[in-house]
């Protein structure tokens, strides 16, 4: 028997980009969602319901994928340090 099992999966989309979000009920009976980014790139969150973790996934997965911009195209700092 695997480790978990896919229940759901659904997309969000951001900025124009659709990411794929995947729901895993572990044997345990517990939860989690991910997203997979790149081979060695992924957001996962736990929860004690389907609902529990997507809706964590879904409040986090805007703030990975901003992150994720910035360190691909970094901004120049406005301001100086004195």
């Amino acid at each position: 028997m695997p480790d978990s099992e896919l229940v759901h999966q659904t997309q969000m989309e951001l900025d124009g980009d659709n990411y794929q979000i995947l729901v895993f009920c572990r044997r345990d009976g517990r939860f989690f969602a991910q997203t997979l980014f790149e081979d060695d790139d992924i957001i996962i969150s736990d929860g004690l319901s389907l609902l529990d973790a997507l809706g964590k996934h879904e409040r986090l997965l805007p703030l990975a994928v901003v992150s994720r911009q910035l360190k691909r195209y970094p901004f120049k700092s406005r301001t100086k340090r004195l």
